[in-house]
């Protein structure tokens, strides 16, 4: 039985030259071409034969992709998923803040004729601008004079002085931004008088807000009176559309269920958010006595802990005030009277120096100038103890008798 080779190995980069045969003897040789879109490998053969044993001699892909041109954008950014522009590839285009896209936003390196191209020219990014905001009823906005904005430029709307009883109220937004070409961030506000009716609740009372008359934001809280409890929100506002929002509770006879009742009031459109939620008087009402009690006990001790703590640290800080001046003043003391005796030391050294000068003084001079007269008979001399030496020794006993006694 003769030997025979499988089909030849398809490869997704080329396809045969020549027509696929029925059988492959050893001997039989194939040769492929690239498909379009591709291009041949220098460095790969595109041949093959079929060998005795009954296989082909090895083939690899013998070529690669085609690639499209670099794309290049202004004021924008481009990513390339497959980290390539090669044949069958896809760019994604997106602009930088301030900026939207003209043109689309996805391209693909596709085939045309015997080349690649990308499927549609490459878009561009151009900067936002916006037109005019809307006008409203009995209100304006800034920079009215101005019919272009660019991207994210502010207009704030205020309302004209009411010539009626009732000032208008702003509805909505004051503030729009450009936030997209020809866009602004949101619908422009209503400028329109407001006013709710007076809110009524049964065995109940008005806490706080209570005023003559309702205008748009008005908050009022509610209360229960004895014996009944809060089913509801305790807080309502007076809402753009002349109601009250969220709906008015109601006080139910009987013990506060288990379960909450009250409603995100704060989850509503317009509501002006208050930073703290006010305890309605069923939260105080519903407590027993010995609680309550032991509540204003406790207050009373922690405010004495708090007083007491304070006093010590006070005194505290004033004996360290204190022992800190004692100190000094004993430092000062020392010091003053360690100059003192700096000084004593000082004044009796020049005390004794001038005491020993002035005895060498006296010394010296007694011993060299106690004056001798005397008379040789002829006139009288004055002579020196030292001169004593050159006398005559005729008269050297008197003369020593006159220096003892000079």
């Amino acid at each position: 039985m003769s030997v025979v080779c499988p089909d030849p190995p398809k490869l997704k980069s080329a396809v045969l030259t020549s027509v696929l045969q029925q059988r492959y003897y050893p001997g039989d040789k194939i040769e492929y071409r690239c498909r379009p879109g591709y291009l041949p490998d220098p460095f790969e053969t595109r041949k093959s034969s079929c060998e005795a044993n009954g296989s082909w001699t090895p083939i690899d892909e013998a070529c690669f992709r085609k690639s499209c041109p670099k794309p290049t954008i202004e004021h924008g950014e481009i990513y390339a998923p497959q980290r390539n522009f090669e044949f069958e590839s896809e760019v994604h285009i997106s602009c930088i803040e301030g900026y939207h896209l003209k043109g689309k936003g996805i391209l693909t390196c596709q085939l045309i004729g015997q080349d690649v191209f990308w499927s549609d020219r490459m878009p561009q990014c151009e900067r936002v601008y916006c037109g005019r905001p809307p006008q409203i009823k009995n209100g304006k906005h800034t920079n009215s004079y101005r019919n272009i904005f660019e991207y994210n430029e502010l207009v704030t709307y205020t309302c004209n002085p009411s010539n009626g009883p009732d000032e208008y109220s702003l509805v909505g937004e004051s503030k729009l931004f450009c936030s997209a070409p020809g866009k602004w961030s949101s619908a422009p506000p209503q400028c329109k008088v407001v006013k709710c009716e007076r809110p009524e609740l049964k065995h109940g009372v008005i806490v706080s807000g209570s005023r003559e008359k309702f205008s748009y934001q008005a908050v009022v809280i509610f209360g229960c009176l004895q014996g009944f409890y809060l089913n509801g929100s305790n807080v309502v506002f007076c809402s753009g559309n002349n109601t009250w929002e969220p709906e008015i509770p109601k006080c139910i006879k009987g013990y506060r269920p288990t379960y909450p009742t009250k409603n995100p009031v704060d989850k509503y459109p317009g509501y002006p958010n208050p930073d703290f939620e006010i305890p309605s008087l069923d939260d105080f009402e519903d407590l027993d006595a010995g609680i309550i009690a032991l509540m204003a006990l406790t207050a009373i001790v922690a405010v004495a802990v708090v007083f007491t703590c304070l006093y010590r640290c006070l005194r505290s800080e004033k004996e360290v005030v204190k022992d800190k001046k004692g100190e000094e003043e004993e430092e000062q003391k020392e010091e003053k009277k360690e100059k003192e005796e700096e000084t004593e030391k000082k004044e009796e050294k020049e005390k004794k120096k001038e005491k020993e000068k002035e005895k060498k003084e006296k010394k010296k001079k007694g011993r060299s100038w106690c004056c001798i007269r005397y008379s040789n008979g002829k006139t009288n001399q004055s002579i020196s103890a030292e001169a004593l030496i050159f006398l005559p020794q005729t008269h050297i006993s008197v003369y020593l008798l006159i220096l003892l006694i000079c």
